[in-house]
């Protein structure tokens, strides 16, 4: 029996760029919790960074941010919390200055750019639509914030990957745009979502998670049901147990529906523009 219904965000429950939620997705949620079941959003995204129309229209239960880095419950109790160390901060700046390729840490308060503003802020600009969690550290001789980073967020260039990925071994690379990756500890959304479950005295086969991206690959095999939507990357598309239509175009209620978890796809008003 299903108790927890797991969403990535971007591509997801919101349209790539456009931002947009679909009127049947928030029907969809708000059905789901009327039943009884916990939501959760799993992202890539800091805690600072949630889509803020979605948690407007959605009390979600828990969230597993920066893929698997941060866990906390719908009351921002920490559930699991990862920092890097202060001598990987301080040789990640390093080495990006030296190669020039842009850099970004994710804390829990906002986003630190230390080399390659004007690269990054494209890049937020894009997803998020917003500047205003970017702060510029360029200037800054070392690291300046007083608590360490959950996650990094980089643009390397296709021939700097492998030897950034041989200078830091003990991190994942995960990609998600042309040339832009996901730099993380040793966890991702579907160990996130362990810690959920175990807050919840649950398995994970009692889960059934949405993605489309590579970081949702491990969570889309270790729950219960794993969905891909319709334009997902091929590989998860492979790996999913069900593949249901793009975000745009009602993916997250219909699969709900084909597996019985709601009534009908409603679209019966306009819940975000």
């Amino acid at each position: 029996m299903i108790k927890l219904c797991v969403f990535d965000v971007d591509g997801t429950l919101v349209t790539k760029g456009t931002r947009k939620i679909p009127a049947s997705c928030i029907h969809a949620l708000k059905e789901l919790q009327q039943q009884g079941i916990k939501v959760a959003i799993a992202s890539g995204r800091a805690p600072f960074a949630m889509e803020k129309d979605l948690i407007k229209q959605i009390r979600f239960d828990y969230f597993v941010c920066s893929n698997g880095a941060y866990v906390e419950t719908g009351d921002h109790k920490p559930l699991y919390q990862f920092q890097l160390t202060a001598e990987e901060t301080l040789y990640l700046i390093q080495m990006f200055r030296n190669t020039d390729n842009a850099l970004m840490f994710q804390n829990a308060d906002a986003a630190h750019c230390y080399h390659g503003y004007k690269r990054i802020s494209h890049m937020l600009e894009g997803f998020l639509g917003r500047l205003d969690i970017l702060i510029d550290d360029r200037e800054s001789d070392t690291y300046l914030q007083d608590t360490l980073p959950l996650a990094a967020v980089a643009k390397i260039e296709d021939n700097e990957i492998e030897k950034m990925k041989m200078a830091f071994p003990q991190f994942v690379f995960t990609p998600f745009n042309p040339t832009f990756y996901d730099i993380n500890g040793p966890h991702n959304k579907a160990t996130g979502i362990e810690h959920i479950c175990k807050a919840m005295n649950c398995s994970m086969d009692d889960v059934i998670c949405f993605g489309d991206d590579y970081n949702d690959m491990e969570m889309v095999q270790a729950c219960g049901i794993g969905v891909a939507m319709g334009d997902a990357r091929e590989a998860l598309r492979e790996v999913a147990d069900y593949v249901t239509d793009i975000c745009s175009r009602d993916g997250i209620a219909k699969a709900l529906k084909h597996y019985g978890m709601i009534q009908e796809v409603r679209n019966d008003e306009i819940v975000s523009e």
